[in-house]
């Protein structure tokens, strides 16, 4: 399962990208869309969860070994340094973009509410284990030429959307994920690293994980179809001069 063919590093004029948090929604549908177009993929899953994978290991079963299989657990550190490991014993690896899309939404979440647990799992899921994991991806001598952390409008300090109750604990994740995404960018370019830090709002995507009935009409709504071809264009269109950014599935720049 954790085995890449030597030959999924022949042709180099198909990208590599990790995508984070695989088994459903986004994540799969990166997946899905990637492989179509020929691309390689390494995908991950959460252990506890894999059971949830069923569609994933049905794409890497017919992408002629082209998507590597591997568990990394975003709440335990050790789980994410194994993996990390994985990748780093695998001769010639060159990651062209990582996608750290795992993510956790329980509704509703509170200030006045949610207790230490629910807040610290909300905390752990979205902006701890993403930042380790391209922390410890970094300190690797594999080549990565594009990181983008899944966030969203609702992390924004400089759009605070008010009407988002209940959405407490996941806005706040989202805002320290994205107060460390800066930090991260500009800590790798006073070390003259060009490896490029992207944050990303993918739209208000219809997924699992949005599906809770809110006391506020979200509008715009589109599929994970949609929002994952736009963000892969916009990914695409990355370079250096824009790590540290935060932009949407639309390719407009976000106010952090």
């Amino acid at each position: 399962m954790n085995q890449i063919p030597d030959y999924l590093y022949a042709d180099q004029n198909n990208k590599t990208w990790l995508i984070l948090g695989a088994s459903r929604g986004i994540g799969l549908e990166f997946v899905r869309q990637l492989l179509a177009r020929g691309d390689r993929i390494i995908a991950t899953v959460r252990e506890t969860f894999a059971a949830h994978a069923s569609a994933l290991w049905g794409q890497a079963g017919n992408d002629h070994g082209r998507c590597s299989m591997h568990i990394c657990d975003i709440l335990s550190e050790e789980s994410i340094i194994k993996f990390v490991s994985q990748l780093a014993a695998i001769p010639n690896l060159k990651i062209d973009y990582v996608v750290l899309n795992a993510g956790v939404l329980r509704y509703p979440n509170r200030a006045t509410e949610f207790s230490f647990d629910e807040f610290a799992f909300h905390l752990h899921t979205n902006a701890i284990g993403p930042v380790i994991t391209a922390q410890k991806l970094l300190q690797t001598n594999i080549p990565i030429g594009l990181i983008c952390f899944m966030s969203s409008d609702s992390g924004s300090h400089g759009n605070f959307r008010e009407m988002e109750d209940g959405f407490a604990a996941y806005a706040a994740s989202k805002a320290a994920l994205n107060m460390a995404v800066r930090h991260m960018a500009a800590e790798l370019k006073r070390k003259d690293d060009d490896t490029i830090i992207v944050a990303m709002h993918p739209g208000e995507v219809a997924t699992d994980m949005a599906n809770v009935s809110l006391t506020w009409t979200v509008e715009g709504i589109i599929t994970p179809e949609a929002s994952v071809m736009n963000m892969i264009q916009v990914l695409e269109t990355k370079g250096i001069q824009h790590s540290g950014t935060f932009w949407t599935w639309e390719n407009k720049p976000y106010i952090w």
